[in-house]
């Protein structure tokens, strides 16, 4: 990187010279267990942070390994990929995680100090470090790699002692807040889940009487077309007929500007920021092109919505699309998807999947319930998306003496 001149007592360091890059754990499928050691991959950093999901793997626990055995605030970095938008995503171990190890496309980054190890979190998750990644993304091949030492040759301003505690107390209790409402925004989207479940899956919803359909024997009836029994009255449909799916424009990464105003979405979810927008209202968009093909979507309200992402908008407006972003979780999509070396979904291949058509009402109704939770959801991300900004914008301006930490 280009050197500028620091504050007083700042110097510049290299990653390798307070930190250990360290490698994963590479194993076979056939090695995959129920349980044993949690493996982590690039899937479980989620806006910065580590989550827990479903479809972990794990493995024997002869495959221990200490040093790649996740530590309070150890770094896990996606290394290997097949999407630049992936590539270098930073992770940071703000909660005790037992029994966990990285695979072999990620590596950990562990501060030698640990008076050193908010700091680093700090400057790896800063536009400094992603500026870096992107310059190194070039040399990769047909998929993009960063090895240990592109990591570790990294280079970036260090304070002294009594600025670096300064700001890495403001950074911690900045990212405790992130974190608060990354799981209260989790917590909703259960919420919204479980609702549409008990409503759409169990048939539970409440019927004229606000008794659980059909734990109450509400009627159900056969239906040749999905295979199964439905309540009465219900019919079934496809993608097609109840939304209008379509391909927005696409821009170009050379279009976008990181002090745009609106979200930009992809393949990949937020990838960007633009100066314009082609959709007012929060969108339900699944991934068409690359390995995240299927993979769904909510857009923020005022957003550019690019040709690698499809829409499903809902023909009726009185539903929300809260109805069929959770509908896709039992439809087909991986069947309707095409290409070998680059996945992609169609229109026409979406359009005809099968999906359940409830009553009028019944759709109305969870719509008044599941709404406010959607909004709810937007606005915390709203707000992270200002404490990130915050986050970002704090290192550039110390470096350049706009402001000072006391």
């Amino acid at each position: 990187m280009k050197e500028f001149d620091l504050p007083v007592g700042w110097k510049y360091v290299s990653l390798a010279d307070i930190a250990n890059v360290i490698n994963g754990v590479s194993f076979k499928p056939n090695d995959i267990k129920k349980e044993g050691i949690r493996i982590l991959r690039s899937g479980n950093i989620q806006s910065g942070y580590l989550v827990l999901k479903d479809d972990d793997v794990f493995l024997d626990n002869t495959y221990y390994n200490r040093d790649n055995t996740l530590q309070y605030l150890d770094n896990c970095i996606t290394a290997s990929t097949g999407s630049i938008d992936v590539l270098g995503k930073c992770g940071t171990v703000f909660e005790e995680i037992n029994n966990c190890q990285i695979g072999a496309f990620m590596r950990l980054v562990r501060s030698k100090s640990k008076d050193d190890a908010l700091y680093i979190s700090f400057i790896l998750h800063s536009p400094l470090y992603y500026q870096y990644i992107r310059r190194l993304s070039k040399n990769g091949t047909s998929i993009n790699n960063i090895n240990n030492s592109h990591l570790e040759e990294f280079k970036f301003p260090l304070p002294p002692k009594n600025v670096k505690e300064e700001i890495s107390k403001w950074y911690y209790s900045l990212e405790k807040k992130i974190a608060l409402n990354t799981r209260m925004n989790a917590e909703l989207e259960a919420m919204a889940k479980q609702l549409y479940d008990y409503w759409f899956v169990q048939f539970d919803f409440p019927d004229e009487n606000g008794k659980p359909y059909k734990s109450s024997g509400g009627k159900m009836v056969y239906n040749p077309t999905l295979k199964r029994e439905i309540p009465a009255g219900w019919e079934a449909c496809t993608l097609g007929d109840f939304c209008d799916l379509y391909q927005p424009k696409t821009i170009g990464t050379d279009e976008m500007s990181k002090n745009g105003k609106y979200h930009v979405y992809g393949a990949n979810g937020l990838i960007g920021f633009y100066d314009k927008y082609n959709h007012e209202k929060s969108e339900i968009v699944m991934a068409c092109r690359g390995n995240s093909c299927g993979a769904i979507n909510r857009t923020m309200p005022f957003s550019w919505i690019t040709g690698n992402a499809m829409v499903l908008s809902v023909k009726d407006k009185s539903i929300s699309n809260e109805f069929i972003s959770q509908c896709t979780n039992y439809m087909n999509i991986k069947g309707a998807i095409t290409g070998s070396g680059q996945p992609q979904l169609t229109r026409e291949n979406l359009a005809p999947l099968l999906m359940i058509y409830p009553l009028q009402n019944i759709l109305k109704r969870f719509s008044k319930k599941v709404t406010p939770i959607i909004e709810h959801r937007l606005h915390i991300q709203k707000t992270n998306e200002y404490l990130t900004h915050l986050r970002d914008s704090l290192l550039p301006m110390l470096m350049n003496g706009q402001v000072t930490v006391e």
